[in-house]
């Protein structure tokens, strides 16, 4: 069979599937699609549920977090994510207590914080 032949059934068969999808795009795109400018909160499944309090940091003391009461340490890199998933100062929320689900590093530590809703720690809840 000839690269000719090959190609014209190829761009045949482009051709067909094309023509089945494509009248049904704009119905596809407003069921999938969410609205431009809408933040889109993505957290692991298995990201654990806590009380985070972080200790307000000394010149001479690091900064640590509290989960569940439980003393960890608090990764380099950080990221304490808001409701609207914007990324929040830690320094900025020291001493407050947080609902959040949260990830650790390889070594214990605080990686990431997404602050939770009352009505996302209501589903967690009802879910586990």
């Amino acid at each position: 069979m000839s690269l000719r032949i090959l190609l014209s059934r190829q761009s045949l068969a482009v051709a067909a599937f094309a023509a089945v999808l494509l009248p049904m795009a704009p119905v596809m795109a407003q069921e999938t699609l969410p609205v431009a400018g809408t933040p889109i909160r993505v957290i692991p499944a298995d990201a654990p549920m806590a009380r985070l309090q972080l200790a307000t940091p000394t010149a001479s003391e690091p900064l640590t977090a509290k989960l569940d009461g439980k003393t960890v340490g608090v990764a380099p890199g950080l990221r304490i994510f808001s409701t609207e998933t914007q990324l929040l100062s830690p320094v900025a929320v020291a001493g407050q207590k947080l609902q959040v689900r949260y990830k650790l590093d390889l070594y214990g530590q605080l990686l990431s914080a997404w602050v939770l809703t009352d009505a996302e720690v209501k589903a967690w809840k009802a879910s586990h």
